[in-house]
Parts: structure tokens; sequence; C-alpha cells
């Protein structure tokens, strides 16, 4: 049976099924015998527009409805205008125009073409003084309202209330979006510059071959949904066994090894062996006269310990003074000094093994002076080549014994938290192994010793995926480590690098709410909006 579909001027439709071959006129007439005389009824029969024809919108197209809202917009602004002076527009004229744009007005496209013309038409108000504050958006607001035409008194009144709420509404939301936007972007741009110098360890460590979680950088939106779907624990730990290599072989570079040498005790003792044998050179350099830097050094050594005995005579029970006074010579043989250093070196070892740090300390302390004050005996000895090998010797053995502090013999990895708490303490590293304590200081979950290589999947991982069932828990069980390899891949790390110590954007949304620009025009369309809907309701 066909079906015929009649629209009432106040927009209620009514559907009606008529007999086979029946027209839209024959239709109409089964309408009005089913509304008897009802108001409805009557409306409909008197109406040019929908008595016995179809809603006059049906076919419009959406750019139709929005044009013809548009336009209503500057005629009803005209027509209330009209009101307020003698033979303008009367109540009556305002109840038909009503009637007759009632269908468009009943479309979406036809109120967001009609609020949209308004605030166009209005936005001049913007430039109106104290427009921008809360105040002046009511006052604004009120008068779009009441510029609204109204078939009484009391609802120009009505919209005239709610224009002013809406107006002084709308600028509150901007006025305090605009406060937000300013507060993020200088929250992020304060990040930022705390960031720089992170941003320059992670360019460092990224040169060395290191690989950074991106989120330890900061990262926009993508960065921290992909971290949540990866896990950040987990991501770290999947660094971090990365990392372990590079750091591994950073070590060995200091040191002069190969990649794939063994970095075991034994194989930096023969690197202070191989080492040691500079000092030859220095063993024939004749005889060494003391200088005041040499006999300062050592003063300074046994400076604490003859201080103490002096104020609690016999309570320090210690051999650093009495080896300060032996070491204190005004002339030595240089090769009696070299052997002297390799003696000190090894007493020095002793006491650190036994715990006594603080005797291994000083002892240590006397070996440096004594070997600088040889360097200083070989330069007023016109030997620079011997200076230069003795100085490298010198250096090498003691990264020897630093990377020995942060290895495990058992593993033979090297643990950069270890050399980054050195740094910390002041002490001086060069080349490789500054690389490491950097990227340790910078990026410590990054660089973390593992007790065990990290499992693709844990416990969390299958229980979420049972939950999920057999298709979305086998996609999960994916997800994951594949969230954490596009984190630590070559393009997402190019990308964190080009990004890094830019401040993040402010939210879209938030940051175009508090443009000076929409402050106003958000007080209008407050005003507009809400007296629309009454006019309309």
């Amino acid at each position: 049976m066909p079906t015929f579909d009649f629209t009432s001027p106040e927009g209620k439709k009514y559907t009606v099924e008529g007999p086979a071959g029946a027209t839209q006129e024959q239709a109409f007439e089964i309408l009005q015998s089913q509304l008897g005389g009802s108001p409805a009824a009557k409306a409909i029969a008197n109406d040019a527009i929908t008595m016995g024809a179809k809603n006059f919108t049906d076919d419009m197209g959406t750019m139709q409805k929005l044009n013809a809202g548009a336009g209503k917009a500057f005629s009803d602004i005209a027509q209330g205008v009209s009101q307020y002076f003698p033979g303008g527009a009367t109540r009556e004229d305002v109840a038909e125009t009503r009637r007759l744009d009632a269908p468009l007005m009943n479309t979406a496209a036809g109120k967001v073409g009609n609020i949209g013309a308004g605030v166009a038409m209005l936005a001049p108000a913007a430039l109106i003084p104290g427009a921008g504050s809360v105040a002046g958006a009511g006052v604004i607001g009120g008068v779009v309202g009441a510029l609204q035409p109204s078939v009484s008194t009391g609802e120009a009144l009505m919209n005239t209330a709610m224009g002013a709420a809406g107006g002084a509404g709308g600028q509150a939301v901007a006025n305090k979006a605009a406060g937000s936007a300013a507060f993020q972007q200088a929250n992020n741009l304060k990040v930022a510059n705390q960031n720089t110098q992170k941003v320059g360890a992670a360019k460092n460590a990224s040169a060395a071959g290191y690989v950074i979680p991106p989120e330890d950088l900061g990262g926009g939106m993508a960065t921290k949904l992909l971290s949540g779907v990866g896990g950040k624990i987990k991501t770290a730990q999947v660094a971090s066994e990365r990392n372990q290599v590079v750091t591994n072989d950073l070590a060995k570079q200091a040191l002069g090894m190969a990649k794939g040498d063994a970095l075991t005790d034994q194989a930096l003792q023969a690197i202070r062996t191989t080492a040691g044998k500079a000092y030859d050179v220095v063993k024939g350099s004749g005889t060494v006269k003391a200088d005041a830097n040499y006999t300062k050094a050592l003063d300074g050594i046994a400076g604490q310990y003859t201080t103490a005995s002096k104020a609690f005579p016999g309570a320090v029970k210690s051999d650093i003074p009495d080896l300060v006074a032996a070491l204190k010579q005004p002339t030595f043989d240089a090769d009696g000094a070299v052997e002297m250093t390799k003696v000190l070196r090894q007493r020095a070892d002793k006491a650190f093994a036994s715990g006594d740090k603080g005797e291994g300390k000083a002892i240590k302390e006397a070996a440096d002076a004594l070997e600088s004050m040889l360097e200083r005996h070989l330069t007023a000895s016109g030997l620079p080549d011997a200076l230069k090998a003795f100085q490298e010797a010198r250096k090498t053995i003691a990264q020897t014994y630093t990377v020995r502090k942060a290895l495990n013999s058992s593993t033979g990895d090297v643990s950069a938290q270890v050399l980054a708490k050195l740094a910390d303490k002041g002490k001086p590293l060069s080349g490789g192994l500054e690389t490491i304590a950097q990227a340790g200081q910078a990026f410590p979950k990054a660089t973390q010793i593992l007790k065990e290589a990290p499992k693709t999947l844990s416990p969390l991982d299958m229980a979420v995926a049972m939950f999920n069932g057999p298709v979305l828990g086998a996609a999960s069980l994916g997800t994951r480590p594949l969230a954490r390899s596009a984190l630590l891949s070559a393009p997402a790390q190019r990308n964190m690098l080009a990004n890094a110590g830019k401040p993040q954007q402010v939210n879209a949304l938030l940051r175009a709410l508090g443009n000076e620009d929409l402050v106003v025009p958000l007080g209008i369309t407050g005003g507009l909006a809400t007296s629309n809907a009454l006019m309309n309701r």
C-alpha cells in the first residue's frame, strides 16, 4: 500500500496509508477525516505550504538548507528591529513568518546556517570596548536576544534574559579556555627548556648506538598511546637489553679492545701490563727533584690523619702519615719512583679489597702525586715523547680500574649506572666511558642491568589474551611486542630526536577556544543560540 507524508505548520509529521492507486489529494482527505475537526486539521487545510503537499524541505539538499537558514538570520534581525518602530512588523507578522519557516527550522542544517550567519553578521561587536569581559559579552548577548522577532512581550523579555545568560556563559568558557591554553603553553615551554640538557644527552647516546623510549623525552599523544600499549616497564627493559651491548662495546673501545674480546679481570690486567711498558722509558730519565706541588699534595693526604692524632694521641692508627713521610724526599731516582708507583697501587687495591676505602683512597692519591711529579720531571728534562707515552699509559691504566668498578666479571657486562654514579661523585671520565655515564645519568631505566632477558610475553599479557577470547586475544598477544619494537625502531628514534626539545602544542580545541579572535564571537553565539532555541521552542 502506498504511503503519504504530511507536515503541520508546527512541524509535526503525519503518515497516511492509502489504498492501491490512491493520489496525494485522496490521502489528504483520509488524513482530514482521521483528524476530524481538530485544530491540526484546520491548520493543515488552511496552510498553502502543507495542504495536500509534502514538506518543502524534502527536496532541498544540505547546502540549500544551510543557505536558506543563513538568509533567514538576516531577515529575522530586520524583522526583530522593525518591531521597535511604528509601522514595523507586528506580532502576527512574526507568527506567520515563523509558521511558514517552521519546516526549515526543524532541520539541523537550517538551524546551523541560521546561527552561523547570525554570528558572522554580529561579529563586528567584537570591536566594542569591554566586549571581551563576561559582563560585556552578557550585554551583547542580551541585545542579540532582544533583536530576535517575538510574538509577545513576555517572549521578548525571555529572549533578552536568555541571550544575556548565554552570552555571559559563552564568554566565561572562552576566558577560562584562554587562560588554560596560556598556562599549558607556558608550562610546555618550561618543560622544553628543562629538557635541553637531556635532549643533548639523547642525541649523543643515539649517535653512540643507544635506543631510548620516546616517552622519556616527552613525546606526543601517539607516543603516549603506543607506550601504553607496549607497556612502559617492558619497553624500558627491552631498551636496556639492547643498550647493554652498546655499553660493553664502548667500554672495550675505551680500553683499546675489539668488540669480540671478552671483558674479564685477566683482560684488564693484561692491558695494564702492556700500558706499563711506557714506564720503562721513564726509568732512565735520571734524578727527580721534588717540587712544592709534590710536597703540598703529600701534606694534603696526611693532613686529616695528623690533625686527628694531635687532638687524640693514640686514637688514630694508620700507616698513612709514615708512608707520606717516607715519600717526602727532596730527590729520588726515576727508576725507583716508577717501581714505587706500582707498589702503591698494589697496596691501594689490597686496601679496597679488604673494605678499607679510606686507606685505599689515600694510597691511590699518593701514587697519583708521585706520577704527577714524574710528568713534571719529564717536561723539565725535555722528553716530550716519553711524557706523552707516560700520560697515555696512566690514562689507560686508570680506565681499567674504572671499568673494573662497573664490571660484572661473571657476565662481562659493564654497568652504566655504576659509571653514572662515579660521574655524579666527580670522577673524571672521557671518551666512551663518559658517553656511557651520560646515558646512564639521563636515562637510568633504559640502561639498567637486567637479572634476566625480558620475556616477550608476560603473565599479564597471557591473562589479557585469555580474557579477550581467541581472536582478540591472539591479536593482543602480537600487538604489545610490535608496539615496543615500533617505539625503539630507527624511524621512531629519528622522529623522537627531530621533535625533542620542541614545546608540545596545546590541545587543538582548547587552543581554538582560547584564540582572542574567537572570544567575543563565543559570547555572540551564546546569546544567539539560546534566544533562537527559545524562539523556536
